[in-house]
């Protein structure tokens, strides 16, 4: 906290009961107290104590003036950004007791809702360019029927068969949002339950079953004995493991083995058992090493236009990742180009 030491212990008193970032300006535009949080929005407050130099902004540096001959007091937050980019917000009040005249200015680094509202717009655009994209082919090939090609049987039926396969993969995008949408509500929540780690495993491998027959692969699960019980939503953990089986399951060489493996992991000194690792690796082409940090985010896709022929949404890598929070979990994701992928959830045994 930095104040002069003329200022009256009132003023004083009336800086310290605020939380936000203050600046108090005195006559002569110039800062006579800021506190810590108006220097980590402001760095070179220590610098340069005039209004203009601080705010590089004339309006501000004008109402700041009027403030103190005329008694004015801005209500309206000014916005404006300072020299490192941040969006910032800036109230200002008069403060005047006795001998003082002063005027008190707040700010609110309105960056976080800036980043949080960029976000929210990018997801609705992905979400639009997604639905957008199946729907325009039903559209179109509606039409086609409505004409001359729905007279010709072979064709009706292909057409038929691109728009059903176009509608489930609305329907797999539809519940994917929602869980998406499920899990990041209830990321914070703790977790109450218990769960057995190799018992979640073995149902999602046979939950996928139908999917590993069709696409005449195998899956090995090399189980170790006395895992112990870790916190865990059975039907989340269950959720990362079908996702993560279903990836490579559409993602691996033709005839493929897919491996699941599962160990303890201990404490340093090796006597604590602190948690368990799962891995699921695959034979595949690998992924490139600069693709691997971009997987988990939502609508990613390393191959596209494989993606939509699988039917994938972008969306199951972003799932797990926010199941995995919610357990104090997470995911590592190693590959060798040629050789395949493996991709293995940490979870811990305590909460």
């Amino acid at each position: 906290m930095y104040r002069n030491s003329n200022l009256d212990i009132s003023v004083e008193t009336l800086i310290n009961s605020i939380g936000s970032a203050v600046l108090v300006f005195d006559k002569s535009l110039t800062v006579r107290y800021f506190n810590k949080e108006a220097e980590k929005i402001i760095p070179q407050l220590r610098k340069n104590l005039a209004a203009e130099a601080i705010f590089n902004n004339k309006k501000i540096s004008s109402q700041i003036l009027d403030c103190l001959q005329k008694n004015k007091s801005n209500f309206n937050k000014i916005r404006y950004r300072t020299t490192d980019s941040k969006e910032v917000a800036v109230n200002i009040k008069s403060l005047r007791e006795s001998k003082i005249n002063l005027a008190v200015v707040t700010l609110s680094d309105l960056s976080p809702l800036s980043e949080a509202k960029m976000i929210r717009s990018d997801f609705v655009s992905n979400v639009s360019h997604e639905i957008r994209s199946p729907l325009t082919s039903i559209i179109g090939f509606v039409e086609t029927l409505q004409g001359p090609a729905g007279e010709d049987k072979e064709k009706r039926e292909e057409f038929l068969r691109v728009i059903s396969n176009e509608a489930n993969r609305m329907t797999n995008l539809v519940s994917d949002l929602l869980s998406l949408s499920l899990v990041e509500a209830k990321e914070k929540r703790k977790i109450k339950g218990r769960v057995k780690p190799e018992e979640v495993v073995k149902s999602a491998i046979e939950a996928v079953k139908p999917l590993t027959v069709k696409k005449n692969k195998k899956i090995i699960f090399e189980d170790v004995e006395n895992i112990s019980e870790i916190p865990g939503h059975p039907d989340n953990l269950l959720r990362v493991f079908i996702n993560l089986l279903e990836n490579s399951l559409y993602y691996s060489e033709e005839n493929s083995t897919i491996t699941v493996s599962i160990k303890k992991i201990f404490s340093s000194d090796n006597e604590a058992e602190t948690g368990v690792e799962i891995s699921v690796h695959d034979k595949s082409s690998g992924i490139p090493s600069e693709e691997i940090p971009r997987l988990t985010e939502r609508f990613y896709r390393v191959d596209r236009s494989r993606s939509r022929i699988e039917g994938g949404t972008g969306l199951g890598l972003a799932i797990v990742k926010h199941i995995l929070l919610r357990h104090n979990g997470k995911l590592s994701i190693e590959s060798i180009k040629g050789k395949g992928s493996t991709f293995t959830v940490h979870l811990p045994s305590q909460k």
